[in-house]
């Protein structure tokens, strides 16, 4: 099967839609499929195509970068010129211009994934979903299948395009459980709390710093990732007092932040949007307790989970989280979790593509 998948970013680059897409690609790949990635760039020292893990990354030049906003013509002609090539198309992100220049090539058979969160992070970001809504529409009427990555998605993408509830399905983000039950945690890491991703306003670790503010001096807080937050939150940590308290590890390679998420005893999320947080997936597949903001994404985890998950209101005052983190680092260790994988994930899109290529199936 020839199979293209659009997202507005791909590795190196490092986000949650990335993350997801990257985990299919290879894998549709390693069972023998046809994979192209369709994509965005404007890092000059990246090549406009190159081979990945046996996944062809087609890479485009945006025109007037942009994180969120960036859109490349490219993309869409090449879709338009190439859309006979491809037996699927799958599109990822809602919140990117890569869903909409598939639907404007007139790809067929169009699968999405919206990775939807139903708003905006900023002002302006949230201002531009009411007119794009229009064009939000339009993607979910050309999709001949939607996949959400959770009920709690599915719900709210429902919510704003009622009519594509037919051709609505669910399938969960997953977790490479072998690499991360294999990592092995730091000696002597003392009591440790994980948080962090892309570093956005709308993930609040602000909240989480000044909690931390709050615990015993033995609690080391970690951050993962890297992101436009990263210079305020240092100085929070500086201005709370608890600076060697608070570790900024950046992006690092998967195997070394795998160790981390092996020496944690509980991960905090203070995020206000998500559609089907993979991190917290993967910590509790590492054992992790977790404390997490009162959303949506969630409790949908709390729901499928055993008592691992405690969770505290979005606007939390730092003496309620700090409270709830030392409640969950004196419990006992968190019960094993049954996490779906990125292979039975995998498994599972490509069953949605297979079901596509079988038959006609009208839009």
């Amino acid at each position: 099967m020839r199979i293209a998948l659009v997202s507005a970013h791909y590795a190196p680059f490092a986000g949650g839609v990335e993350s997801h897409v990257e985990e299919i690609a290879k894998r549709l790949a390693g069972h023998g499929e046809t994979v192209e990635v369709l994509t965005h760039h404007d890092d000059p020292g990246l090549p406009d195509t190159e081979m990945l893990e046996g996944v062809l990354v087609r890479r485009h030049k945006v025109p007037v970068p942009s994180q969120h906003f960036g859109l490349s013509p490219a993309v869409w002609a090449t879709l338009l010129r190439h859309r006979h090539r491809y037996d699927v198309v799958h599109a990822h992100g809602y919140h990117s211009a890569a869903p909409l220049a598939a639907t404007m090539a007139g790809a067929s058979p169009l699968v999405f994934t919206p990775h939807y969160h139903g708003t905006g992070h900023s002002p302006l970001r949230k201002a531009i979903h009411i007119p794009y809504r229009a064009a939000g529409a339009a993607i979910a009427a050309r999709s001949q299948r939607i996949i959400c990555v959770s009920r709690a998605e599915a719900d709210l993408f429902l919510t704003h395009f009622p009519s594509a509830r037919p051709r609505v399905t669910v399938i969960p983000n997953g977790v490479d459980l072998g690499r991360i039950t294999a990592a092995q945690p730091f000696p002597d890491a003392g009591a440790v709390v994980v948080t962090g991703g892309r570093l956005q306003s709308y993930k609040q670790i602000d909240r989480i710093v000044e909690a931390v503010a709050l615990t015993p001096p033995d609690l080391r807080l970690v951050v993962t990732g890297d992101g436009p937050e990263r210079g305020a939150l240092e100085a929070l940590a500086d201005e709370r007092g608890v600076r060697e308290r608070v570790r900024f590890i950046g992006r690092v390679e998967t195997d070394l932040l795998y160790r981390w998420y092996a020496s944690a005893d509980v991960f905090c999320s203070m995020s206000s949007n998500e559609a089907m947080p993979v991190t917290i997936l993967e910590l509790l597949a590492a054992g992790a307790r977790v404390v997490a903001s009162d959303i949506p994404a969630h409790r949908d985890i709390r729901d499928r989970t055993k008592g691992a998950i405690t969770l505290v209101p979005l606007d939390a005052e730092p003496e309620v989280l700090a409270g709830a983190l030392g409640r969950a680092l004196n419990e006992s260790p968190a019960p094993t979790q049954q996490i779906p994988t990125w292979d039975e994930v995998t498994m599972r899109t490509l069953d949605v593509y297979r079901e596509l290529t079988s038959a006609a199936v009208p839009v």
